[in-house]
Formats: C-alpha cells, sequence, structure tokens
C-alpha cells in the first residue's frame, strides 16, 4: 500500500499546482496497533491512539498511550470499546465517539461516567465546546449533532447539508466541518461558508494552530495546512495515509494514524 503513495498524492492533488514537501519525519511507530483512527495529545505530552479494531465485531476497539517519542506504554489502556473514532479531551474528561455513541471517561484513569446513545446513522468525530456542547460528525447522514447540556439532541442548521461529514474541530465560537468539502460555521450567526478550493475535499482530520492556519488531512491523503487559497502547503511522504491526525503545538508534531497500515508517523513543522 505504501507504494502507491505518492500516486495517491497526485492523484488527489495533481491538479492544485502546488509542489507536496517531502515530511519532516520525527518518528514512526508500529507493533500493535488495529487500525489506529485518530491521535490525541494529552497535557501531559502523551499520545492516545483509538483502534477501530474491525468495526464489523463488537468490544474489539480499544486505546493505546505513546509516550512523546512514539514509544508505547500501554497498548490497550482502555478496553472493551467496539470502534472509537473521535476523541475529544476537556478538562478531566475524554470523550470517545463510539458505534453511535459517545463515551466519557475520567482522565486520567480512565473510570467510565456516562454513555450518550447518538441519534445519528455513523458517528464519526467529535468536539466540545467550553459550555459543554458536544458537536457529532455524522458521515452517512451528512449532519452535525449538537447535544445539549441537558442531554437534548437536534440537526446543527436544521438540515443535512454536510455531504460526508467527517472530521469536526471548534474554535471560539467557528465550527470547522470536514467531509466532501470544508466548511466553517458561525454558532453564533449560523452562517456557513465554504473554505478551500475544490480539490481540498475529503477532509478527515482538522486541527488548528495558534496562529490560525488549518492542519488538514484528506482520507488516505498527506498532511495539509490551509492559510487561504493563496498560502496551502502539502506535506507528504512514503507511507503518509492518513486518517484523524492530531497536533501538538508544545511538541511541534503532527501525529499521523495511517489506519490499515497500522502505524503512527509524527512530522516536524517548520
Amino acid at each position: 500500500m505504501t507504494s502507491l503513495i505518492p500516486v495517491i498524492v497526485a492523484a488527489m492533488f495533481g491538479t492544485s499546482g502546488i509542489q507536496p514537501t517531502p515530511a519532516d519525519i520525527a518518528w514512526i511507530t508500529s507493533g500493535e496497533f488495529c487500525e489506529p483512527e485518530t491521535v490525541l495529545p494529552l497535557p501531559d505530552t502523551s499520545l492516545l491512539v483509538s483502534n477501530v479494531c474491525d468495526f464489523r465485531q463488537r468490544g474489539n476497539g480499544f486505546l493505546t498511550l505513546l509516550d512523546a517519542d512514539g514509544s508505547a506504554l500501554d497498548w490497550r489502556v482502555l478496553e472493551g470499546l467496539d470502534a472509537p473514532l473521535g476523541m475529544a479531551l476537556v478538562d478531566d474528561q475524554l470523550y470517545v465517539v463510539d458505534n453511535n455513541q459517545v463515551k466519557i471517561f475520567r482522565w486520567p484513569g480512565y473510570e467510565p461516567l456516562r454513555i450518550i446513545s447518538l441519534e445519528t446513522q455513523v458517528a464519526n468525530d467529535l468536539a466540545v465546546a467550553a459550555n459543554g456542547t458536544i458537536y457529532v460528525s455524522d458521515t452517512a447522514g451528512g449532519f452535525v449533532q449538537q447535544i445539549a447540556t441537558d442531554g437534548s439532541q437536534s440537526m446543527l442548521t436544521g438540515q443535512a447539508r454536510f455531504d460526508g461529514a467527517n472530521g469536526i474541530e471548534i474554535a471560539d465560537r467557528q465550527l470547522f466541518i470536514g467531509g466532501e468539502r470544508l466548511w466553517r460555521l458561525d454558532l453564533d450567526t449560523g452562517v456557513v461558508t465554504t473554505l478551500g478550493p475544490a480539490w481540498l475535499s475529503d477532509i478527515d482530520g482538522i486541527e488548528i494552530e495558534k496562529d490560525g492556519t488549518l492542519q488538514l488531512t484528506p482520507v488516505s491523503g498527506p498532511l495539509v495546512r490551509y492559510r487561504n487559497d493563496d498560502d496551502i502547503e502539502i506535506f507528504s511522504g512514503e507511507g503518509i495515509s492518513s486518517a484523524n491526525h492530531g497536533f501538538s503545538e508544545h511538541l511541534g508534531l503532527a501525529l499521523i494514524p495511517t489506519g490499515f497500515d497500522n502505524t503512527v508517523i509524527a512530522i516536524r513543522l517548520p
């Protein structure tokens, strides 16, 4: 599969006119991953990786804990999940999307706190606002589900308008949603803006750097840094075939889970 990566990148971004930059790889970890989907950097500089491990099977999914250098601290720090996808950490609560549920655990320690059953078809990623509102992307439904602090659920914008809704991230009152395109939703006004050129599509991972630069990873694609339509960088290399990546500002690393390649690749950013 890795030998096809340059071909995939050329097919996806060949019309962009942007020459990909070879990624500066800090480390690559392999071992006991099983379809790693998401990397979540934690406040103590460790890294949490969700492993789907055959979505058709119940109870196979698990979380792996790595240190900042990519060494495994615990391959199965939390087991018994179904198909863990997106994750978020807010204060001492870890949120995990797992088979149309949001499972919430205490961090550290991974004590189960509660489970929210979602009114979704295929829940994928999530973002949690400062006020506790949870936003979950539904890939099959093409919408974002909003879970209020009182537990009530509603379809954000009142309609399905985010085809292939996948990666999701929040910054202040701006919600960024990836899927067939990249969208920005102003949570105060309800205004939706489509960002980026048409070739920038199938967006899985979304992370935001301190200066507002968006890091994006298309499904099975490279790492993209997007500031505006005239300021886009693409970082690629052998084996970089991303699922839902993470970003550690402190470590200066973009963290790429490679899904069926069963690795996590750390890329140093310039």
